[in-house]
């Protein structure tokens, strides 16, 4: 059975949840500073930079118009002018210059301008000094700026939050997994989690989920075999009494039986009373097949444990159902690779739990079909696999196989397989039938090495 205990081990500091997202957050701060702060100098450089190209422009295209003979009225300017710098003390700014008013006017392109103009007097001449410069739109420039510095903010913003909206879903997935998973197990389907590559409590939680689930179903299968085993005793218990009781008078009748079939004569109605004799006696017969099988499910087996090559029993086993395989049309080919390995068993015993398998095999192979027997040796068990090319089990067939009475044949007494799995188990072994409906049967039969090599501790010699 699993131990949770084991499967809960202290996760590392730095290995906790806890501390992967302190991090998360310290790096997810440092980056947001480090993008606004280059993102802001960026910007400051290419407005500063705008700017300075616009001043450039500005120089390039400031015009300036000097008219000999203007046609606007001098006399009107002047005083317009006289307005604009009424206010100015010219002694104290004589050597000064002094820059006339600016005004804003539409240009014959239509683009706005700031325009200065100056009336003087060259050899008694008066001239009209025209300075035009086109208007910029400095907070046009700083606006556009502006939005395209916060558009970029804002994305920045928007994909540190999607990164955290990631690294929460990836980190709530196994929770998520494992409530779904307590879910199915409130449903009754005991079925672990898939540990993927975490670290610190998330795959502490679930190491320790599937420990707990393997102990659930440790517990079903003990609490199963339980059941089976009390059940059985019930049935054995009544079955040993119903066989001893029904014994004696086949008995007696198989032996009548013989005897009449010897006094009878060689007349036509002799010999039909004599067929009549022989099916009462093959019934009688099977009569006893069904009682023996009653009278080994009820009687506790005492093993007689001896060295047996597996390999030996096999082939002695597939001798025995040979004629019988070739009869039905049945091939039966072997793969036997366990060598000399030699366990401690009742040869008798695993033989007849062996030919239970083979016979239930041949039974269910159709002519021309197959069935193969394999042996090998892994580390720590002693393999049996043997399979055909039968038309399968349903699930729920397949689950039932080794129950005491159930069959899918129709002249079967269902005690085959229950006794099989009982010879296997006493021998510390396990057996297991795996099948899909229209793909045959395969059932695997694993003998412990360590418990079974003679001279081991648990044997006694």
């Amino acid at each position: 059975m699993a131990d949770i205990s084991h499967a809960h081990k202290p996760v590392r500091w730095h290995n906790s949840l806890v501390f992967r997202i302190v991090v998360l957050c310290a790096v997810l701060v440092l980056c947001l500073f480090g993008a606004v702060y280059v993102i802001t100098r960026y910007y400051v450089h290419e407005l500063i930079n705008e700017m300075e190209v616009q001043t450039r422009r500005i120089a390039d295209i400031v015009r300036v118009e000097l008219e000999a003979n203007p046609t606007r009225d001098l006399d009107d300017l002047e005083h317009e002018l006289d307005n604009g710098y009424r206010d100015i003390e010219f002694e104290a700014f004589r050597d000064s210059v002094v820059v006339p008013p600016l005004v804003i006017e539409a240009s014959e392109a239509g683009r706005l301008e700031k325009v200065a103009r100056t009336i003087f007097t060259l050899r008694d001449q008066r001239i009209l000094l025209t300075v035009r410069m086109p208007l910029v739109p400095t907070a046009e420039i700083v606006r556009a700026f502006g939005n395209r510095y916060m558009a970029l903010i804002t994305a920045v913003f928007v994909a540190a939050l999607g990164f955290v909206v990631y690294f929460i879903l990836r980190t709530l997935r196994p929770l998520r997994d494992l409530s779904e998973s307590c879910a199915q197990i409130g449903a009754g389907n005991l079925k672990n989690v898939v540990v993927r590559k975490n670290t610190g409590e998330i795959l502490a939680l679930e190491r320790t989920f599937n420990a707990m689930v393997e102990s659930l179903r440790d517990k079903e299968i003990v609490e199963r075999n339980l059941r089976q085993a009390q059940r059985l005793s019930a049935v054995g218990t009544l079955a040993a009494g119903v066989a001893h009781d029904v014994r004696n008078p086949l008995n007696a009748i198989k032996l009548l039986s013989a005897h009449t079939i010897d006094m009878l004569g060689d007349t036509s109605q002799a010999a039909q009373a004599a067929k009549q004799l022989q099916t009462i006696r093959a019934e009688v017969d099977r009569l006893e097949e069904i009682v023996s099988g009653f009278l080994s499910l009820a009687k506790e087996r005492e093993l007689q444990p001896a060295p047996c090559r597996i390999d030996a029993i096999l082939e002695e086993c597939s001798r025995l159902v040979k004629k019988d395989a070739e009869a039905r049309g049945v091939y039966l080919t072997k793969e036997l690779r366990a060598g000399e390995t030699t366990l401690l068993l009742d040869p008798k015993q695993t033989t007849r739990a062996i030919l239970n398998v083979l016979i239930n095999a041949m039974e269910a192979t159709p002519e021309r079909g197959r069935i193969r027997l394999f042996s090998r040796v892994t580390n720590t068990h002693c393999e049996i696999e043997i399979r055909d090319d039968g038309p399968g089990l349903s699930r729920e067939a397949a689950e039932r196989a080794f129950d005491a009475y159930f069959t899918t044949k129709p002249t079967g007494t269902g005690l085959g397989l229950s006794i099989t799995r009982g010879i296997i188990e006493e021998h510390g072994g396990r057996i297991a039938l795996s099948s899909q409906e229209g793909q045959g049967c395969q059932v695997l039969i694993a003998f412990p090495l360590e418990a079974g090599r003679p001279g081991s501790p648990e044997h006694g010699v």
